[in-house]
């Protein structure tokens, strides 16, 4: 049958058509190409975090005090230590297991172990590791704590406070006399009907004991009797103490101001490169060159 209302499709239309949807489709594959580029940073980011977090905390749990030396980068030293009795377990045996979990690569030197090493994760992108390690050193010792009183406008208003100081300190305001009397000792009621004594904590306070509700926990009461230069919750007594005053010498050698460290302090950076031409150099300067940094302290409590 012929029909002469009906024509083909030319070559020419189909190439037409094509090119339309050929540019209809540019802006599809460019933001395409950009959430693939988004996903592997964001993917990359985690990956360093999730690194950096773990080898903070198995430090912060896992690695005594004595063993992480200044430096940066820092250093895991056991050598000097293990003959400690605390420290008899932390020997090189033991730092040859745990150092390749937190920096692989990381070799032995004179100082110890570099807290330095490469992780790469599943794309094949290698992240650098590198931890920095800074002593808190205590530079005085004072005889004994420094002691002064807050005033009575504390704390609705400002207290008076210690001098400036340069030495890292801890300062609290001390417990009541009553509680710092060592004969004292609280008696408790044990059926819940006798009023005559506190049944709980909750009830101790109102001039039977030395807690308060906490819109009076300033006030004098229950304090009736002590000297007048007692702490006290009314113009409360407040202590500074130095490092030196609540920690020991170090176990291994050095100089006497960082002989008396209690503290250290850990910042953690991760580095990588998403240009792909660099994804096993992460220490290459051109590229596309990321970075994330951690921070913490770590206290003396190994004692």
């Amino acid at each position: 049958m012929f029909l002469p209302d009906r024509r083909a499709v030319t070559f020419i239309e189909i190439v037409v058509a094509v090119a339309i949807l050929a540019v209809a489709m540019i802006p599809l594959f460019s933001l395409i190409s950009r959430q693939t580029v988004e996903t592997d940073k964001n993917a990359a980011q985690a990956f360093a975090i999730n690194k950096a977090t773990e080898v903070l905390n198995t430090i912060l749990d896992n690695v005594p005090f004595a063993a992480l030396r200044q430096g940066n980068p820092g250093y895991i030293r056991v050598d000097d230590i293990s003959k400690v009795a605390r420290f008899a377990k932390y020997n090189d045996n033991w730092a040859k297991k745990i150092v390749p979990v937190l920096f692989q690569g990381s070799q032995k030197e004179a100082a110890g172990y570099p807290c330095r090493g490469i992780v790469t994760d599943s794309r094949g992108i290698h992240y650098l590791v590198h931890l920095r390690v800074e002593d808190i050193p205590s530079e005085k010792k004072p005889q004994k704590p420094e002691r002064i009183q807050v005033g009575q406008a504390f704390p609705d208003g400002n207290p008076k406070d210690f001098s400036s100081s340069s030495e890292l300190s801890f300062a609290f305001l001390r417990n009541p006399a009553i509680i710092s009397d060592g004969s004292w000792l609280q008696d408790y009621a044990e059926d819940p009907a006798d009023t005559s004594k506190p049944f709980s904590e909750l009830d101790i306070g109102q001039g039977k004991g030395v807690s308060e509700a906490p819109g009076n926990v300033y006030l004098d009461q229950g304090m009736e009797g002590f000297d007048a230069n007692a702490p006290r919750f009314l113009n409360p007594t407040a202590e500074r103490y130095t490092p030196k005053m609540v920690t020991e010498k170090t176990v291994y050698d050095a100089g006497e101001k960082f002989a008396w460290c209690s503290m250290k302090k850990l910042v953690i950076q991760v580095q990588w490169n998403l240009d792909q031409r660099y994804f096993s150099k992460p220490e290459e300067k051109a590229g596309k060159i990321q970075r994330i940094h951690l921070m913490t302290i770590k206290g003396d409590i190994d004692g």
